[in-house]
Protein backbone atom coordinates (compact mmCIF):
# COMPACT_ATOMS: atom_id res chain seq x y z
CA UNK A 1 0.00 0.00 0.00
CA UNK A 2 1.32 3.33 -0.63
CA UNK A 3 0.31 6.73 0.05
CA UNK A 4 1.37 10.11 -1.50
CA UNK A 5 1.18 13.04 0.85
CA UNK A 6 1.96 16.87 -0.63
CA UNK A 7 4.20 19.42 1.16
CA UNK A 8 2.85 23.17 1.72
CA UNK A 9 -0.94 24.03 2.28
CA UNK A 10 -0.35 24.02 5.44
CA UNK A 11 1.46 20.47 5.52
CA UNK A 12 3.48 22.01 8.63
CA UNK A 13 0.56 21.75 10.99
CA UNK A 14 -0.44 17.80 9.98
CA UNK A 15 1.90 15.91 8.04
CA UNK A 16 4.16 15.22 10.74
CA UNK A 17 1.52 13.23 13.26
CA UNK A 18 -0.09 11.54 9.90
CA UNK A 19 3.27 10.22 8.02
CA UNK A 20 4.49 8.72 11.31
CA UNK A 21 1.16 7.14 11.67
CA UNK A 22 1.00 6.05 8.05
CA UNK A 23 4.30 4.29 8.85
CA UNK A 24 3.03 2.79 11.90
CA UNK A 25 0.20 0.99 9.95
CA UNK A 26 3.77 -0.23 7.34
CA UNK A 27 2.08 2.36 4.61
CA UNK A 28 4.89 3.04 2.22
CA UNK A 29 4.64 7.27 2.55
CA UNK A 30 5.41 8.76 -1.37
CA UNK A 31 7.12 12.23 -1.80
CA UNK A 32 6.98 13.61 -4.94
CA UNK A 33 9.98 16.19 -5.37
CA UNK A 34 9.49 18.21 -8.66
CA UNK A 35 10.17 21.65 -9.88
CA UNK A 36 6.68 23.17 -10.70
CA UNK A 37 5.54 24.28 -14.12
CA UNK A 38 5.85 28.08 -14.21
CA UNK A 39 4.00 28.07 -17.44
CA UNK A 40 0.50 26.87 -15.81
CA UNK A 41 -2.05 29.85 -15.44
CA UNK A 42 -2.37 29.11 -11.48
CA UNK A 43 -0.53 31.42 -8.15
CA UNK A 44 2.97 29.86 -7.11
CA UNK A 45 1.46 27.76 -4.18
CA UNK A 46 -1.09 25.92 -6.74
CA UNK A 47 1.78 25.50 -9.32
CA UNK A 48 3.47 23.48 -6.82
CA UNK A 49 0.80 21.59 -5.81
CA UNK A 50 -0.40 20.55 -9.19
CA UNK A 51 3.46 19.60 -10.13
CA UNK A 52 3.22 17.37 -6.88
CA UNK A 53 -0.41 15.63 -7.56
CA UNK A 54 1.04 14.95 -11.12
CA UNK A 55 4.30 13.46 -10.14
CA UNK A 56 2.28 11.37 -7.46
CA UNK A 57 -0.21 10.41 -10.39
CA UNK A 58 2.60 9.04 -12.08
CA UNK A 59 4.71 7.00 -9.43
CA UNK A 60 1.08 4.39 -9.21
CA UNK A 61 0.45 5.88 -5.23
CA UNK A 62 -3.00 3.89 -3.96
CA UNK A 63 -4.24 6.74 -2.19
CA UNK A 64 -3.43 10.94 -1.88
CA UNK A 65 -3.54 11.99 1.56
CA UNK A 66 -5.29 16.11 1.10
CA UNK A 67 -5.45 18.17 3.74
CA UNK A 68 -9.27 19.76 4.46
CA UNK A 69 -8.10 23.66 5.06
CA UNK A 70 -11.02 25.12 6.24
CA UNK A 71 -12.19 22.20 8.66
CA UNK A 72 -15.87 21.35 6.82
CA UNK A 73 -16.53 25.01 7.03
CA UNK A 74 -18.23 26.97 4.14
CA UNK A 75 -18.83 30.23 2.80
CA UNK A 76 -18.68 32.24 -0.43
CA UNK A 77 -17.16 34.74 1.05
CA UNK A 78 -13.18 35.96 0.84
CA UNK A 79 -11.38 32.72 0.50
CA UNK A 80 -14.45 31.23 -0.48
CA UNK A 81 -14.58 32.26 -4.10
CA UNK A 82 -11.35 30.45 -4.35
CA UNK A 83 -11.71 26.69 -5.31
CA UNK A 84 -8.67 26.12 -3.99
CA UNK A 85 -8.97 27.11 -0.58
CA UNK A 86 -12.45 25.76 0.02
CA UNK A 87 -12.05 22.37 -1.53
CA UNK A 88 -8.56 21.09 -2.62
CA UNK A 89 -10.11 17.75 -2.90
CA UNK A 90 -13.08 18.58 -5.73
CA UNK A 91 -10.63 21.08 -7.70
CA UNK A 92 -8.34 18.54 -7.57
CA UNK A 93 -10.90 16.09 -9.56
CA UNK A 94 -12.04 18.82 -12.21
CA UNK A 95 -8.39 19.08 -12.93
CA UNK A 96 -7.06 15.54 -12.69
CA UNK A 97 -9.20 12.94 -14.39
CA UNK A 98 -8.83 9.33 -12.90
CA UNK A 99 -6.63 11.41 -9.50
CA UNK A 100 -6.59 8.60 -7.10
CA UNK A 101 -8.80 7.52 -4.35
CA UNK A 102 -8.14 11.18 -1.82
CA UNK A 103 -7.85 9.90 2.16
CA UNK A 104 -9.44 13.60 3.51
CA UNK A 105 -7.85 14.68 7.19
CA UNK A 106 -7.81 17.60 8.86
CA UNK A 107 -5.21 20.03 8.66
CA UNK A 108 -4.91 20.85 12.56
CA UNK A 109 -4.14 18.51 14.98
CA UNK A 110 -6.74 18.05 17.55
CA UNK A 111 -8.32 15.53 19.85
CA UNK A 112 -10.66 14.63 16.47
CA UNK A 113 -7.83 13.57 14.66
CA UNK A 114 -7.88 10.74 16.73
CA UNK A 115 -11.06 9.35 14.72
CA UNK A 116 -10.56 10.18 11.35
CA UNK A 117 -6.91 8.27 11.96
CA UNK A 118 -8.70 5.12 12.80
CA UNK A 119 -11.04 5.27 9.63
CA UNK A 120 -8.10 6.28 8.24
CA UNK A 121 -6.49 2.92 9.37
CA UNK A 122 -9.26 0.59 9.15
CA UNK A 123 -9.38 1.50 5.51
CA UNK A 124 -5.46 0.64 4.61
CA UNK A 125 -5.27 -2.09 7.17
CA UNK A 126 -8.77 -3.93 7.89
CA UNK A 127 -7.13 -5.25 10.93
CA UNK A 128 -8.56 -3.53 14.17
CA UNK A 129 -4.79 -4.35 16.01
CA UNK A 130 -2.61 -2.72 13.62
CA UNK A 131 -5.08 0.31 13.83
CA UNK A 132 -4.78 0.28 17.66
CA UNK A 133 -1.24 -0.39 17.91
CA UNK A 134 -0.13 2.31 15.41
CA UNK A 135 -2.55 5.07 17.09
CA UNK A 136 -0.97 3.99 20.44
CA UNK A 137 2.60 5.13 19.05
CA UNK A 138 1.72 8.51 17.36
CA UNK A 139 -0.76 9.75 20.40
CA UNK A 140 1.93 11.96 21.54
CA UNK A 141 2.35 13.82 18.31
CA UNK A 142 -0.89 15.63 18.66
CA UNK A 143 0.37 18.62 19.78
CA UNK A 144 0.54 21.27 17.27
CA UNK A 145 4.01 22.75 16.45
CA UNK A 146 5.14 25.70 17.88
CA UNK A 147 4.78 28.89 15.46
CA UNK A 148 8.60 29.38 13.18
CA UNK A 149 10.27 32.34 14.84
CA UNK A 150 10.42 35.26 13.76
CA UNK A 151 13.35 38.10 13.42
CA UNK A 152 12.60 40.69 15.70
CA UNK A 153 12.00 43.21 12.70
CA UNK A 154 9.57 46.08 12.31
CA UNK A 155 7.86 45.38 9.27
CA UNK A 156 4.99 42.94 9.76
CA UNK A 157 4.24 40.71 7.07
CA UNK A 158 0.40 39.17 6.39
CA UNK A 159 -0.02 36.87 4.30
CA UNK A 160 -2.40 33.20 3.64
CA UNK A 161 -1.03 31.02 6.41
CA UNK A 162 0.17 28.25 3.93
CA UNK A 163 2.60 30.68 2.33
CA UNK A 164 3.53 32.17 6.11
CA UNK A 165 4.64 28.15 7.21
CA UNK A 166 6.75 27.60 4.00
CA UNK A 167 10.60 28.88 4.86
CA UNK A 168 11.19 30.01 1.31
CA UNK A 169 8.44 32.32 1.56
CA UNK A 170 9.91 33.64 4.32
CA UNK A 171 13.25 33.78 3.34
CA UNK A 172 12.57 35.42 -0.19
CA UNK A 173 10.88 38.41 1.93
CA UNK A 174 13.72 38.84 4.49
CA UNK A 175 15.42 39.26 1.19
CA UNK A 176 13.49 41.61 -0.67
CA UNK A 177 13.14 43.64 2.71
CA UNK A 178 17.17 43.36 3.28
CA UNK A 179 17.86 45.37 0.30
CA UNK A 180 16.19 48.50 1.32
CA UNK A 181 17.54 47.59 5.38
CA UNK A 182 14.79 46.45 6.52
CA UNK A 183 13.83 43.53 8.87
CA UNK A 184 10.37 41.57 8.45
CA UNK A 185 8.51 40.20 11.42
CA UNK A 186 6.45 37.54 10.97
CA UNK A 187 2.93 36.50 13.09
CA UNK A 188 4.24 34.41 16.23
CA UNK A 189 0.93 33.65 17.56
CA UNK A 190 -0.89 30.12 17.42
CA UNK A 191 -3.41 29.71 14.67
CA UNK A 192 -6.29 29.79 16.93
CA UNK A 193 -5.17 32.87 19.12
CA UNK A 194 -5.05 34.62 15.22
CA UNK A 195 -8.66 33.74 14.57
CA UNK A 196 -9.96 35.70 17.53
CA UNK A 197 -7.86 38.38 16.40
CA UNK A 198 -9.56 38.38 13.25
CA UNK A 199 -12.66 38.42 14.60
CA UNK A 200 -12.15 41.98 16.44
CA UNK A 201 -11.18 43.67 12.91
CA UNK A 202 -13.00 41.56 10.34
CA UNK A 203 -15.38 38.84 11.48
CA UNK A 204 -14.95 36.21 8.68
CA UNK A 205 -16.28 32.75 8.16
CA UNK A 206 -13.47 30.21 7.11
CA UNK A 207 -10.56 29.83 9.14
CA UNK A 208 -7.92 30.40 7.03
CA UNK A 209 -9.29 33.84 6.22
CA UNK A 210 -9.63 34.90 9.72
CA UNK A 211 -6.44 33.52 10.51
CA UNK A 212 -4.87 36.30 7.58
CA UNK A 213 -6.90 39.23 8.74
CA UNK A 214 -6.05 38.31 12.41
CA UNK A 215 -2.35 38.79 11.30
CA UNK A 216 -3.43 42.46 10.01
CA UNK A 217 -5.03 43.06 13.62
CA UNK A 218 -2.33 41.75 15.77
CA UNK A 219 0.83 43.29 13.52
CA UNK A 220 -0.97 46.48 13.59
CA UNK A 221 -1.46 46.46 17.37
CA UNK A 222 2.07 45.87 18.32
CA UNK A 223 3.90 48.75 18.79
CA UNK A 224 7.54 46.89 17.60
CA UNK A 225 5.87 46.86 13.86
CA UNK A 226 5.80 50.08 12.08
CA UNK A 227 4.54 49.64 8.96
CA UNK A 228 3.26 46.25 7.17
CA UNK A 229 3.60 44.58 3.85
CA UNK A 230 0.95 42.47 2.89
CA UNK A 231 1.69 39.93 0.41
CA UNK A 232 -0.62 37.66 -1.89
CA UNK A 233 -0.13 34.56 -4.44
CA UNK A 234 -2.30 36.08 -6.60
CA UNK A 235 -3.26 39.48 -8.00
CA UNK A 236 -7.25 38.79 -8.72
CA UNK A 237 -9.40 38.41 -6.23
CA UNK A 238 -10.56 37.17 -3.95
CA UNK A 239 -7.91 37.72 -0.90
CA UNK A 240 -6.34 40.60 -2.74
CA UNK A 241 -9.87 42.22 -1.96
CA UNK A 242 -10.06 41.04 1.49
CA UNK A 243 -6.90 42.56 2.23
CA UNK A 244 -7.82 45.80 0.76
CA UNK A 245 -10.79 45.83 3.12
CA UNK A 246 -8.82 44.99 6.60
CA UNK A 247 -6.07 47.41 5.39
CA UNK A 248 -8.79 50.72 5.35
CA UNK A 249 -9.02 50.03 8.99
CA UNK A 250 -4.97 50.79 9.46
CA UNK A 251 -3.51 53.54 10.61
CA UNK A 252 0.23 52.40 10.20
CA UNK A 253 1.81 52.09 6.65
CA UNK A 254 1.03 49.66 4.60
CA UNK A 255 1.61 47.97 1.09
CA UNK A 256 0.32 45.16 -0.91
CA UNK A 257 2.29 43.31 -3.12
CA UNK A 258 2.25 40.00 -5.19
CA UNK A 259 4.29 36.77 -4.64
CA UNK A 260 6.42 36.19 -8.16
CA UNK A 261 6.20 39.86 -9.31
CA UNK A 262 8.95 42.71 -8.58
CA UNK A 263 8.92 44.44 -5.04
CA UNK A 264 11.14 46.58 -5.15
CA UNK A 265 9.17 49.78 -6.39
CA UNK A 266 6.82 48.93 -3.22
CA UNK A 267 9.28 48.26 -0.94
CA UNK A 268 10.89 51.07 -1.14
CA UNK A 269 7.84 53.66 -1.31
CA UNK A 270 7.28 51.58 2.45
CA UNK A 271 10.63 52.58 3.41
CA UNK A 272 10.12 56.23 3.03
CA UNK A 273 7.24 56.47 4.34
CA UNK A 274 8.18 54.61 7.58
CA UNK A 275 10.74 57.13 7.38
CA UNK A 276 8.59 59.80 7.33
CA UNK A 277 6.41 58.97 10.02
Amino acid sequence: MRVGVLEGFLSRRYLGFWEAYLKALEVEVVRAQVVPDLRQPYCLPVQGLLAQVEALKAQGVDYLLLPDLQGGVESERGGGACPWLLDLEATLHRYFPGLPPVLKVPAELSDKTLGRAAEVGHLLTQNPMVVGRALDRVRGLLKPLPPLKTPQGSVGVVAQPYLLEDESFRKAVEEALAREGLIPYFPDLPPEKLREEGDRLLPMDLPTDRELVGMVHYLHRLGRVKGLLLVVSYACPPIPGLLRKAARKLSKPHRLVVLGEDWGGAVKELKRELQGA
